[in-house]
């Protein structure tokens, strides 16, 4: 039987659904029954007495007046209506539905969620429904692309007659005993229909679990692979490494002799580094980075500097080429924009051994580029790369030692999770001299105010920055473009002051002049997109503005204001959104905290792996319930299992080994 012959044996199910199901990799009765929900939405009434003051809360009303609509601005719309609930008359506000006001009539009733605002006669609503259609219990969401959740829980239930073998189990009987887990045969019995709130805790906990622990098995088989390449520990000059690091202007601090000390212990050892280095923005990530390719270049071998973006790869060349230049080490800047004699002259000194250090974007691993030793590469912003890009740069030359650095910092039990199979060396404290971000989130209706403290520091000798979400302006979006940031600043700061715009769409020679003016000083102030986000340093800048900054991620929003502080001098970052309407605490964390690790790990309990790192680059799969930030214990627990199984003589073990080793190649570095 055909995949669509199989569906059309369900119960409802014709061809238009059918292909539907088939489109979201569902294509047997199994696979119906084995598509689990990914969250549940718990339905209940609450008494008008019961809900409290900025609580969510779902109740019941009876719509008094017709609903009026107020334009707010573009893409912003007001619905209000009055309702009665329990004989109490209540404004009812909600945001974008003004298509719902035909329906709002009197005298019909509707159920309302959301919580009151500052008293019991202000409701301020996230979801409006009539009461005829208002399902109470817990339910169960599948998000199934273009098929219903009540319609797919129907296809659910016809099908288990259809799919014995959905019922088999997955998990070793050991694991279940041990981590007390209810059976699949019993999961499918409350998964989908669950009757109580412990039911759903059952169901989650055993999905989370075998989750987590399939990943689990992935990163473990991948390490394992890994360790078996073996590789030269690096003959470095130790004494030469001293001299270099009695050269630099500043003491390491403690965290970055530490993470110096893990990356020499690779280099010595008899198989490949693959080590993650992470650290907050403006933490000495690059110093460390810079002492183990001086190290390299000691005993005869060449470095690979990689970057997502010619802004921050030029930066890291400007960088070493003061570092290194005192010690006659060759360091040259690579990427597509360089062409002719220039490009040639770089091929050939990288071929013959004369260049010791190149740093670059992802020019560095295309085919014409050939390294005479290429011993050991660095990746910096990391995960801005993808899977097939880092494996392509590590199997350049004799098998190189790899470094990793991310500016995105995560705990460490989550860097497990998030970076696989990688040593993590993390440094949390900071160089000595730098002072905190004052951070402050303000509406765009305290832009004047904004406008006249910037203009303040700039008068003082200052510069700044203004970021924009688009590059280009967009009608249909209440997001601001840099041209239309760039004329805000020009109505609200004086003439005199000097502004520059700075997109990722501008030909590579307009963005070096215009960053290169401003690292000078010739700039006062340079509107931009997420362009500046890593390489541009230029300590003179003391504030940061960041406009439509919800729609940021938190651990983007901290990288942009990274971007200040870097001098001597107190410096701002000031965020601004629709606060008042969207009622958003999403950002506070900000204001209260200059600490990365505590910003990353909210973003990624906010947001996910995937959003924050990005899916493709990172290999995190889709989890279906789990989250590797709020489930981090069963995180833990299942990757200590994971390592249990290889070996294990068990059947289902087997299976699940068997599995992970499949798939090794959807996975973060092989």
């Amino acid at each position: 039987m055909n995949a669509m012959d199989a569906l059309l044996a369900i119960k409802g199910i014709g061809k238009v659904t059918a292909g539907k199901l088939l489109a979201a990799g569902i294509a047997t009765p199994t696979d119906v029954v084995s598509t689990f929900p990914v969250r549940y939405e718990r339905h209940f009434i609450t008494a008008f007495q019961d809900a409290a003051i900025g609580i969510d809360s779902t109740l019941i009303a009876i719509v008094q007046q017709p609903a009026t609509i107020a334009y707010i601005r573009k893409r912003l719309t007001k619905l209000t209506v009055e309702v009665l609930i329990e004989g109490h008359t209540v404004r009812v506000v909600i945001f974008n539905r003004e298509f719902l006001r035909g329906a709002l009539v009197p005298g019909i009733e509707i159920v309302c969620s959301g919580h009151f605002e500052n008293d019991r006669r202000h409701f301020t609503a996230n979801d409006l429904v009539l009461r005829k259609n208002y399902r109470e219990g817990i339910i169960p969401v599948y998000n199934v692309d273009g098929i219903p959740d009540r319609t797919f829980a129907k296809f659910v239930a016809g099908a288990r007659p259809l799919a014995p073998a959905a019922a088999d189990e997955t998990l070793p009987a050991r694991l279940l005993t041990s981590r007390t887990l209810v059976g699949n045969a019993a999961l499918l019995d409350i998964v989908h229909q669950p009757a109580s709130i412990p039911d759903v805790e059952t169901a989650s906990r055993r999905i989370k679990y075998e989750e987590l622990l399939r990943f689990g098995l992935s990163i473990h088989a991948l390490k394992r692979a890994n360790d078996r390449i073996a590789a030269e520990p690096k003959r470095y000059d130790l004494e030469k490494v001293r001299a270099f690091i009695q050269t630099l202007p500043f003491e390491l601090t403690a965290d970055q002799k530490q993470a110096t000390n893990d990356i020499f212990a690779d280099l010595k050892r008899p198989r490949r580094m693959l080590r993650l280095l992470q650290g907050d923005v403006g933490s000495g990530k690059t110093i460390c980075a810079a002492i183990a390719i001086f190290a390299v270049w000691t005993a005869g071998e060449q470095t690979a500097f990689m970057a997502p973006t010619e802004i921050l790869a030029h930066q890291h060349y400007l960088n070493l080429q003061t570092l290194f230049k005192p010690f006659g080490i060759g360091v040259a800047f690579l990427s597509g924009a360089i062409k002719g004699i220039a490009r040639t002259e770089i091929m050939q000194g990288l071929a013959d051994g004369r260049i010791a250090v190149v740093c670059g974007t992802h020019a560095l691993i295309q085919e014409p580029v050939n390294y005479r030793r290429l011993g050991f590469a660095v990746i910096d912003e990391q995960h801005r790369f993808g899977v097939g890009q880092r494996k392509a740069l590590r199997e350049k030359g004799w098998k190189p030692d790899v470094l990793l650095m991310s500016a995105t910092p995560i705990p460490r039990t989550l860097a497990i999770a998030v970076f696989g199979d990688m040593d993590v060396s993390s440094i949390h404290t900071l160089p000595g001299g730098r002072r905190p971000i004052v951070t402050k989130i303000g509406d765009f209706t305290d832009f004047p105010a904004i406008a006249a403290a910037v203009a303040t520091e700039i008068a003082a000798g200052r510069q700044a920055y203004f970021i924009a979400p688009l590059v280009a302006t967009d009608a249909d979006s209440a997001a601001l473009s840099v041209t239309e940031a760039a004329d805000l600043v020009s109505r609200h700061l004086p003439s005199g002051f000097s502004v520059a715009v700075l997109h990722g769409k501008m030909k590579a020679a307009d963005k070096d002049r215009i960053v290169a003016a401003f690292r000078q000083g010739e700039t006062d102030i340079l509107v931009a997109t997420t362009v500046v986000e890593v390489g541009v340093d230029v300590p003179n800048a003391t504030v940061m503005v960041i406009l439509n900054a919800d729609r940021f991620g938190l651990s983007q929003l901290h990288q942009l204001r990274g971007r200040v502080g870097r001098g001597g001098s107190q410096s701002y970052c000031h965020l601004i959104t629709d606060v008042s309407v969207l009622a958003d605490d999403r950002l506070t964390i900000l204001e209260q905290t200059n600490d990365g690790f505590a910003i990353s790990e909210e973003d990624l309990k906010r947001r996910g792996p995937g959003e924050v790192f990005g899916a493709e680059q990172t290999g995190i799969p889709r989890f279906k319930m789990a989250n590797i930030v709020t489930d981090r214990d069963l995180l833990v627990m299942a990757f200590a299992d994971a390592k249990t199984l290889f070996g294990d003589p068990d059947p289902v073990a087997n299976a699940l080994v068997g599995q992970a080793l499949s798939t090794l190649e959807s996975y973060h570095l092989d």
